[in-house]
């Protein structure tokens, strides 16, 4: 399996984690090995209201809401997200979404609960590499403020305690559940350990597998025996550590796979560029 996101859109592959959430499993490409938060149970908005997801229903159609991605509202009127989940992996261009939606307080995709808030506003970091997955972090602007819904705040700019090797994350998704199409309904969530950055990075050397690069990158996961993890449709989540925002589902290879763990979003490393635009 190469190196892949973990979107709806990666058909086969695990680019960035965005796999098409409507995309029929008999058109994907190649065997998915992989699971949706994989080892997880089902939790709900109400538990974790800034847990939004990115929509569009013009390209995934009405199934699960159109859902894509997922995001964390930081404030009133802020989502982050990864980068990828902004772009078309066929042509790597930012995509066309005209109908991008940031849909909160909805557990269930296949229900009409919380709302569907246009999105006024799109901020992809401008050092952000599709190819090299290095910077992959943007900020959307809701075009209708959130008031009394709770926020995630961001890990500080530089701090490396959240992710010391061993410290608990928890990571959130609506991704694929068995690696065959088969996309959660329901809000999952599950926690994996952070991972040592040489570890990770003997993990992901180069090559079909990615090159992993400490300074905007971070893995979490069973580095070992595999079995916990993000996967595609899970992109732009959350890994969350001590109530704070401190990465987003990035990229890896398969899902759960030993050996080849979840690689994040180094969010400490450009904590002051999103606030910039908060």
């Amino acid at each position: 399996m190469t190196c892949a996101s973990r979107s709806e859109r990666a058909a086969g592959r695990r680019v960035l984690l965005v796999l098409l959430a409507a995309l029929p499993a008999a058109l994907a490409v190649g065997p998915i090995p992989a699971h949706a938060i994989v080892g997880g149970g089902s939790v709900t908005t109400g538990q974790y209201p800034w847990m939004v997801a990115l929509s569009s229903r013009s390209v995934y159609g009405d199934s699960r809401s159109g859902q894509f991605c997922g995001g964390t509202l930081v404030t009133p009127t802020k989502v982050v997200t990864a980068a990828h989940c902004l772009y078309d992996e066929s042509t790597m261009q930012p995509a066309d979404r005209p109908d991008l939606r940031v849909i909160v307080g909805r557990t269930d995709l296949t229900s009409d609960d919380g709302a569907e808030v246009a999105v006024s506003q799109v901020w992809v970091d401008p050092d952000y590499s599709m190819r090299s997955n290095m910077w992959d972090v943007a900020v959307l602007t809701l075009a209708a403020p959130q008031p009394g819904r709770a926020v995630l705040p961001l890990v500080p700019q530089g701090q490396s305690a959240p992710y010391r090797a061993g410290t608990t994350a928890t990571v959130f998704g609506w991704g694929d559940l068995r690696g065959d199409g088969d996309y959660a309904t329901q809000l999952h969530s599950v926690q994996v350990p952070m991972i040592a950055d040489g570890t990770c990075a003997r993990d992901y050397p180069g090559g079909v597998d990615g090159v992993f690069q400490a300074s905007t990158m971070v893995c979490a996961g069973e580095q070992a025996t595999g079995g916990r993890d993000a996967c595609q449709g899970d992109s732009g989540g959350p890994l969350v550590v001590a109530g704070r925002l401190a990465g987003l589902v990035s990229w890896g290879t398969g899902c759960a796979e030993a050996g080849h763990p979840g690689v994040y979003t180094r969010v400490a490393a450009m904590t002051e560029a999103v606030r910039a635009h908060l």
